[in-house]
């Protein structure tokens, strides 16, 4: 029996309600008592805005093909690579979509899986993107094979972008809805928790106090008076009148009250902690600051985007190039542009490397998005710099 008899032999573990194999991403009972799936995490802000600023800080991000020649890169346009990533992945989607889609199935699901459509010549023409919860990878003699629902045989490996996220085996990667489903869950019923509380219980935030008695008729009359003058966003700091003796008592939020609110700007942080976002690029302003902003961003770039970034990499110029071309080529995400600070740091950065001989005039130029100017390849260092060697001899002699 044939590798591919066995797949189609096998019984299929397909996601229905009775199997205790459901997707990572489907109808998890959280301990909150909350059912965290993907839909409902992204119902909650803070889960919602995570995935964003990453696939879209990944998707934005400059890619191109380079061409290593004599231990110098060069930009590869011209290999059909370089279009296949930089412009068309496939039919309906540009290259900015088809990462930022890349992206939200990682963070969500664990797994992004892309099937490689190759040409005669075996080049890859087209990137396919499939469903994570209809792929199921297959584990046969130490080789992965990826059984996908509708189709009849698997897809090898060699054929298939698997971009997994944290992995026990290396094979399939784990959910953040799955391994976090009891922190995002508490979170979702918090959110629910504040929206009943705060959209549908009764709250009154004052009370007017007669010193008499009034009866229905009176009481209906001084309520509706009372609402026409000083409720609603209009009415807001007017002078309020009151006579017959009367009193006005305003009631402040109850402490089970701002302990909700609390509890709700704790699971924010919980989330950002999740996805190692800092707190602030996602609209938690409290402990934002202007001099540490700087300094975080640096720090979502290298800790946060840069594993993602290595993920995609790999898989890319691992499964893209031919055999005879890698070494030759290979896929660079651009992340130059992140890492960059305000512009007195970025003058101090190049003024010391320029300086040095380190950068060209050109160099710097390319960095900052500009055109190369005439002669501005030269390497340039100070006239008074010489080697420890050639001062000896100049002390010498005199």
């Amino acid at each position: 029996m044939g590798l591919f008899d066995f797949f189609r032999l096998r019984p299929s573990k397909r996601h229905n309600q009775n199997d205790t194999f459901i997707s990572q991403s489907v109808g998890l009972n959280a301990n909150s008592g909350t059912i965290v799936d993907e839909n409902s995490a992204l119902n909650f802000s803070a889960v919602w805005a995570c995935i964003r600023v990453i696939s879209e800080a990944i998707a934005s991000l400059p890619i191109q093909v380079y061409r290593d020649v004599d231990g110098n890169k060069q930009i590869a346009r011209e290999n059909p690579i370089h279009k296949l990533v930089a412009w068309d992945p496939n039919y309906y989607m540009t290259s900015y979509t088809w990462r930022e889609c890349l992206m939200t199935n990682l963070l969500i699901h664990g797994n992004s899986y892309f099937i490689i459509e190759r040409n005669n010549q075996q080049r890859p023409v087209a990137l396919h993107y499939i469903d994570p919860d209809k792929v199921e990878p297959k584990k046969v003699d130490g080789r992965v094979y990826y059984e996908i629902e509708g189709y009849s045989e698997p897809i090898l490996s060699e054929n298939m972008l698997h971009f997994m996220g944290l992995s026990y085996d290396g094979c399939k990667g784990k959910s953040v809805l799955s391994a976090q489903s009891d922190t995002i869950g508490l979170s979702l019923g918090a959110n629910v928790t504040a929206t009943s509380y705060f959209g549908n219980s009764s709250q009154i935030f004052g009370v007017l106090k007669h010193p008499g008695k009034l009866n229905e008729e009176s009481v209906q009359r001084l309520k509706q008076s009372w609402n026409n003058q000083y409720s609603g966003p209009y009415n807001s700091n007017k002078t309020a009148v009151l006579e017959d003796g009367m009193d006005f008592k305003p009631i402040t939020i109850p402490a089970a009250d701002r302990q909700l609110l609390e509890s709700r700007r704790f699971q924010v942080e919980e989330i950002a902690r999740i996805f190692r976002v800092p707190p602030y690029l996602i609209g938690d302003l409290q402990k934002a600051n202007y001099n540490s902003m700087e300094q975080l961003s640096i720090d979502f770039v290298r800790h946060t985007l840069r594993p993602y970034l290595v993920n995609i990499e790999s898989e890319l110029n691992r499964k893209l190039f031919r055999e005879s071309e890698r070494g030759q080529f290979y896929i660079k995400l651009k992340v130059e542009g992140l890492l960059r600070g305000d512009s007195q740091s970025r003058a101090t950065f190049y003024r010391e490397l320029l300086s040095m001989g380190v950068l060209s005039i050109n160099e710097v130029r390319q960095m900052e998005d500009l055109n190369d100017i005439v002669d501005g390849d030269k390497h340039l260092v100070p006239l008074n710099f010489t080697d420890i060697e050639n001062l000896n001899n100049i002390q010498n002699e005199e």
